[in-house]
């Protein structure tokens, strides 16, 4: 049995929903015989790159087009469309057409398999008009096989048409994009998606719920192929499909149950949030789709802190009345900060072995400082570096009492490294209310010498110490240490060996862990920010 994406595979222009303008233009280079030798069709998944190219190597070859001054009986003339009755167009439906050459440039991305069409693509078409290469996934190749491939879109056989396919085009070399004609293919619509489920139910005689169509194109986002995958999946099991049915295959997030989690962020309880993560994963759901739908979920409260309405976002009136109750309790900082943790924490999903890990590291990053969380039963976590110490003499403090007269306060300061230890915790916390962010900077630190005077911190990364001994942070982090001890103390900073090994806290709270180049690139985002 044909699977229904194969089965309902766009098969002329016509049918390609959503890219009216793509569509209109190749049809006017087919109808007018200017065809370009190169071709760059960009944009996300499942949006109909690769179909529209097979179409398009139908049009060029079809025995009954009118193309390049081979004409046929004029009343065969198909506008540009190709006809789906031919030899060619059934040979490439089919195939098995000879002069259309398809390439994975994921598993053929080498500089031997460029060189190999550069070889034969000089030999004239076997059986069309035109030899047509589609290479998908093109961004895949390698440096070396973009460099072979140049000479070859320079000065291409007339017989010759490159049709480029690809999800990340940043990745193609300038010199490449320069020379092909670019398509930019736009995400599905969730109307257009809705459409289309609808159709293909209907023609497999299906009875589905409009609920499970939302669902199907929540999961789907913005992908036809997915939509219609996850359809023939659930289909596959009965005839009446409900709601239910696609959230057990998906395994897609409830919009209350992101309701839940942002709130539960926006409480700053980080327990409760972290063991919705945890449940979610346990149950098999795409950590990666559950990232990305609280990314949305989260710019919808953004969008209504700035004045956006919401009306417009497939909500009813209560979700929108609890959007804007929710909205309230997030400061628009805070939600811009949250959306780049879980954008980080999405792209180091691959990365890790439990997908769950940066999600989760997120949160803590956000949330703070776990050792100052409460916990269910009331108590709080305990700090680790209770160290015993000797205290020596304080220095003294004076400060005016309601009658005018002096009342003397001792407070004294720490003489050792180990005495100070036990001030960082408070240290840490004070700091926090005035800048957050140069709080995670200092938990990617480690205290190693105090004399009572001079403290030096060892940092891990050298972008890290030149954003703290930046003269503005270095200032305040010296009133809120003599805030903290009574004294001024100065601060230094020295780049940590190769035989350091970084604070326990940090694998553990506040820090997300994501690739030097990522963290440097975030870190300086927030601290470009006046």
């Amino acid at each position: 049995m044909t699977v229904f994406y194969r089965k309902y595979r766009p098969q002329s222009f016509s049918k390609i929903i959503g890219q009216k303008h793509i569509v209109e233009t190749l049809l006017s280079q087919l109808k007018s015989g200017k065809i370009g030798h190169g071709y760059l069709f960009a944009g996300p998944r499942g949006t109909g790159k690769t179909s529209c190219a097979r179409i398009f190597a139908k049009a060029v070859n079809c025995q009954k087009s009118d193309i390049r001054g081979r004409k046929s009986d004029k009343s065969e003339i198909r506008n540009g469309e190709p006809c789906n009755k031919c030899d060619s167009c059934l040979a490439i439906t089919g195939g098995f057409h000879l002069d259309l050459i398809e390439i994975d440039a994921a598993s053929n991305r080498g500089i031997e398999e460029i060189r190999d069409l550069r070889e034969k693509i000089k030999l004239a078409p076997v059986a069309g008009r035109f030899k047509v290469y589609i290479i998908d996934e093109a961004h895949m190749l390698t440096p070396e096989a973009f460099n072979a491939l140049l000479k070859t879109l320079e000065e291409p056989p007339a017989h010759a048409i490159f049709i480029l396919c690809t999800t990340l085009s940043a990745k193609l070399p300038s010199t490449i994009i320069s020379r092909l004609q670019r398509f930019n293919f736009a995400r599905a619509q969730a109307s257009e998606i809705s459409q289309t489920i609808q159709n293909i139910a209907k023609s497999e005689a299906l009875k589905i719920s409009d609920e499970a169509i939302l669902t199907i194109v929540k999961a789907a986002d913005g992908s036809f192929r997915d939509a219609v995958s996850i359809l023939d999946q659930v289909s596959s099991m009965r005839k009446t499909v409900e709601e239910k049915d696609v959230l057990a295959i998906a395994a897609i997030s409830g919009w209350n149950q992101l309701y839940n989690f942002a709130e539960q962020l926006s409480k700053n309880q980080i327990k409760s949030a972290v063991l919705t993560i945890e449940e979610l994963s346990q149950s098999g759901a795409d950590m990666s789709l559950f990232a990305r739908e609280v990314i949305l979920f989260l710019e919808k409260l953004l969008l209504f802190k700035i004045g956006i309405a919401l009306e417009n976002f497939d909500l009813d009136d209560l979700q929108i009345e609890k959007i804007k109750s929710l909205a309230s309790e997030f400061k628009s900082g805070d939600l811009q900060n949250l959306m780049k943790l879980f954008l980080i924490a999405e792209g180091e999903i691959k990365l890790y072995p439990l997908p769950q890990i940066p999600l989760v590291l997120a949160v803590c990053k956000y949330a703070g400082s776990i050792d100052e969380q409460i916990t269910a039963d009331g108590q709080h976590f305990k700090s680790q570096t209770a160290t015993s110490e000797s205290q020596s003499k304080g220095a003294i403090q004076s400060q005016e009492t309601d009658d005018g007269k002096k009342e003397i306060k001792s407070k004294k300061t720490p003489k050792s490294l180990a005495s100070f230890e036990k001030k960082w915790q408070e240290f840490l916390n004070k700091v926090k209310p005035v800048n957050a962010h140069v709080v995670a900077l200092l938990r990617s630190t480690r205290p190693v010498a105090f004399d009572g005077v001079s403290l030096t911190l060892e940092v891990f990364y050298r972008f890290h110490k030149e954003k703290l001994e930046e003269p503005k942070i270095l200032t305040m982090l010296g009133k809120v240490m003599e805030e903290v001890l009574g004294s001024s103390i100065k601060l230094k900073f020295v780049l940590a060996t190769k035989k350091s090994s970084e604070p326990a806290a940090v694998k553990v709270s506040d820090v997300v862990d994501i690739n030097q180049f990522e963290l440097e690139k975030a870190v300086q985002e927030i601290f470009s920010k006046p």
